[in-house]
């Protein structure tokens, strides 16, 4: 492992200390009311401040746990001020703190992701500000400081209330000398769907920071973050067809980058002001992504020019990284569960009128074979279902063979024949009078052409079955140009333009959509190009020679999961627009203008690294708060945390807590579930290499009926490191139905590292589930070989199942930040194997 020392710590540098005020060495009363009497607080918080010192110098240093011994109280500066003005414009920051910021990216990343963004230098926080949105709706993102004078009631209601000094003795010295921190107030119903961030540096040397953070969501709010988003218009494909994002709601399905269709749960919306990206791709002369830089796509990136893509490795990329003639890829659609699985019979009873004391019901029933499915094929084309009650085709006067085809096919399925109207106009109309028939064509493939769709059943079909539904619907709406040698399928319905490409993919035919306008009626005519080296396939379908000629290329590639179709062009552009967003169950990707697009949500994101701080959450009835801390220490720091939420009921408390850095982390992140039906989620991550002792785990205390908990925690011990999970449930009498789960999982990289597990369960109801797991693994030479066959490096192929087994949690990070956890997970495995 590459150690990380305060020498190549990548923000390890420091600034000359240009302190504005700075407490002596030590704690003492003295110090403790120096720091009050500097900020001008009120008398309850200098009293509160003593007795809390008081509680401090009472209890003892825990002698469970990490190895606390070495820790000298007395040669700390416990209050160091590098300024003595906030600011709320980032120009306004002194240089030399702002130098120091900048070289951390946070004026970009004000600009580029956040709501609100914190900077704590030392012990104050020297920069705050909030987006005038949120201000308008009475968000408060204040630092703790700031807060204490603005809102000194709504301060003082909440202050030390989930947390209280003689909470443990580190509480009770954050409580003695907090200093900076952020307030986050969240009134009644207000959502915030884009990020509150903080960052804390330590530039003094012996330096204590005991930030305290304090955030109170008010019922039925959320703090939320989205971190990638559409503009309004764009075309996504659902399971009843395209439907722009603006109008997608919770629990349609959409179709994911796995080739099935999963619910929508989540929707955010949200104002923008910054570059859209503009990506067009050969293969849909329409579809146009219009996307923010950092939404992620499903993208092959283009090999070296002095070769082709032969293998298509796959990577989510964020749309301001894609380049031309990078390759976006479409799903094949192949769900074989749930209503895409294929339906071998009809047999299905339908009301069709009423008797008179109750409805009249009739049963169809006959076998869905292909030449039912080569029927479908012409309805899609050719028909319409009239009144409920007749279903019609209308053929040219030169297509009698087509008309013979759907008289026999009516007689065999519905035991009836179609009444062949005269010819008028050149053309000729078939008509089945039966309601049975004409209800179960509207009610499967859509009654007109505004709704004619391939349903999923069908798309799940055979091979054989899909052939004949390719060749009823181009029969019938399909033309092939001799001089250019192509076919072509045209509808003015895009579903059905879309569910005739999906059928030939699963053929394994390529083909691009091209859309064009047309005058007399104004409506977009679409057709789909069969590609030139899928004519010969093609024609063998529709029955149709195409004489040999010259062979030519295809810019599309096709496997058996995706096509992949090159990026043309990349334009950006700056916008004042709102921007769409949802998410989506399991697959977490939805198509979006033809492509896969990452759902990339995640609710709030604030990263704390901290020294001995306190972070108490109120959580009302309804209210949703999630809590993300990615924490990456050198490793002379202590990281000793106390993090506790209230949630009440029906609220939803979550804590995403990674431990990399630090020579030691005590962090065991709690929800108190003081409401019916509250739920608490605690994901735990610890990566202890050479010199580092992580202890790390979560809380749950269940103090009301049907509420429920899970803690999920994941460690990884290398070069002689140490982790430990240690948590607790507490289940008190009277809390019936209540619901916990645990599950602790190590993995170990040698035989010179360890790992430890500490659970405690507490349980004084009889009516509730309570589950622990637990388990131990090591990295195997067998693993190792397996990758390393595959031409993957020692270090490489570590990291690799290292990433794996870590993956819960960095599926719940936005991708900014999953990306960065992976970075630092890979540099932490450099020299760790052998």
């Amino acid at each position: 492992m590459r150690n990380i020392t305060k020498d190549n710590y990548q923000y390890g540098f420091h600034k000359p200390e240009t302190a504005d005020f700075k407490t002596p060495k030590g704690l003492s009363r003295q110090v403790v009311e120096a720091i009050s009497h500097y900020k001008n607080e009120p008398d309850w918080m200098r009293q509160f401040r003593l007795q809390s010192l008081m509680i401090f110098e009472q209890k003892m240093v825990p002698t469970w746990g990490a190895d606390l011994s070495h820790i000298s109280f007395d040669d700390l500066y416990y209050y160091i001020s590098p300024s003595d003005k906030k600011f709320r414009r980032w120009a306004d920051v002194p240089k030399d703190i702002k130098d120091t910021y900048d070289a951390i990216g946070i004026p970009q990343a004000e600009r580029e992701y956040l709501a609100g963004v914190g900077a704590q230098y030392d012990s104050e926080m020297v920069y705050h500000n909030l987006k005038a949105g949120w201000e308008k709706q009475g968000v408060i993102f204040e630092g703790t400081d700031t807060a204490l004078q603005k809102y000194p009631d709504l301060f003082k209601q909440y202050f030390g209330t989930v947390i209280p000094p003689s909470d443990n003795k580190f509480s009770a010295l954050n409580s003695a000398v907090w200093s900076g921190g952020s307030f986050v107030y969240v009134p009644k119903g207000v959502k915030v769907d884009i990020p509150l961030q903080a960052y804390f540096r330590i530039n003094a040397a012996n330096m204590g920071q005991f930030e305290r953070t304090l955030i109170i969501a008010e019922e039925g709010s959320s703090v939320h973050y989205v971190e990638g988003c559409f503009l309004a218009g764009a075309q996504v494909l659902t399971s009843s067809g395209e439907k722009p994002i603006e109008e997608v709601r919770i629990g349609d399905q959409v179709l994911t980058h796995k080739g099935r269709y999963r619910k929508v749960n989540k929707l955010f919306k949200r104002p923008y002001s910054k570059k859209v990206f503009t990506i067009k791709y050969y293969g849909d002369s329409q579809a146009e992504l219009q996307v923010t830089g950092e939404h992620p796509l499903l993208v092959s990136k283009r090999q070296k020019s002095e070769y082709r893509n032969t293998s298509f490795k796959l990577q989510w990329v964020r749309a301001d990284q894609v380049r031309k003639d990078d390759y976006l890829v479409y799903p094949i659609f192949q769900d074989k569960t749930g209503s895409g699985s294929d339906l071998p019979a009809v047999n299905l009873t339908i009301p069709i009128g009423h008797g008179r004391h109750s409805p009249t019901y009739h049963t169809l029933s006959f076998d869905l074979d292909p030449d039912f499915y080569r029927l479908v094929g012409y309805f899609l084309s050719e028909g319409h279902v009239d009144k409920e009650h007749y279903l019609s085709f209308t053929f040219n006067e030169k297509e009698q063979p087509l008309v013979q085809d759907v008289k026999s096919l009516i007689k065999r399925y519905f035991s009836k024949d179609p009444i062949i109207g005269k010819i008028r106009n050149h053309g000729q109309i078939l008509t089945l009078c039966s309601t049975l028939a004409a209800r179960f064509f509207a009610r499967e493939f859509g009654s007109t052409n505004r709704t004619k769709r391939i349903p999923l059943w069908m798309l799940n079909s055979s091979p054989e079955k899909l052939a004949q539904l390719v060749n009823g619907m181009w029969s019938g709406d399909g033309s092939f140009d001799p001089q250019a040698n192509l076919f072509r399928y045209s509808s003015v319905t895009r579903s059905l333009i879309h569910g005739f490409r999906d059928a030939l993919l699963r053929l394994g035919i390529t083909c691009s959509i091209n859309s064009q306008r047309r005058l007399m009626p104004k409506q977009m005519m679409h057709n789909v190009i069969i590609s030139r080296t899928c004519n010969r396939q093609f024609g063998s379908i529709v029955g149709k020679t195409v004489p040999n000629g010259r062979k030519e290329g295809s810019p599309f590639h096709l496997d058996a999961n995706y096509l992949y179709v090159p990026i043309k062009s990349v334009h950006i552009k700056e916008k004042n627009t709102t921007v769409y967003n949802f998410g989506v169950t399991e697959d977490e990707s939805y198509v979006a203008e033809g492509v896969v697009s990452h759902n990339c949500t995640a609710p709030i994101y604030s990263t704390d690294s901290l020294h001995a701080a306190v972070v108490e959450i109120v959580v009302r009835p309804g209210a949703h708060v999630r809590y993300t801390t990615i924490q990456n220490w050198s490793t002379n720091v202590y990281n000793l945390v106390t993090k506790r939420m209230l949630v009440e009921a029906e609220g939803f408390g979550e804590w995403i807590d990674g431990n990399l850095g630090s020579k030691v982390t005590m962090k065991y992140p709690s929800v108190i579930l003081n409401g019916k039906g509250a739920k608490g989620e605690v994901l735990s991550l610890a990566m202890a290499g050479a010199g580092q002792h992580l202890d790390a785990g979560g809380k749950a205390i269940h103090l009301a009926p049907y509420t429920t908990s899970t803690i999920t925690s994941k460690s990884v011990s290398l070069n002689g490191g140490r982790s430990s999970y240690r948590g607790m449930v507490k289940i008190i009498p009277g809390a019936k139905g209540s619901k916990s789960f645990v599950r602790c999982d190590a993995l170990l990289l040698d035989d010179q590292s360890r790992s430890d597990t500490y659970p405690v369960n507490i349980v004084g109801e009889q009516d509730v589930t309570l589950g622990h797991e637990a388990s131990v693994s090591k990295v195997g030479e067998q693993q190792l070989f397996y990758l390393m066959s595959r031409g993957l490096s020692e270090n490489q192929s570590s990291s690799l199942i290292v990433n794996g087994f870590l993956e819960p949690i960095a599926k719940e990070l936005p991708l900014e930040y999953a990306v960065e956890l992976n970075r630092l997970i890979s540099l932490s495995m450099e020299g760790s194997v052998g």
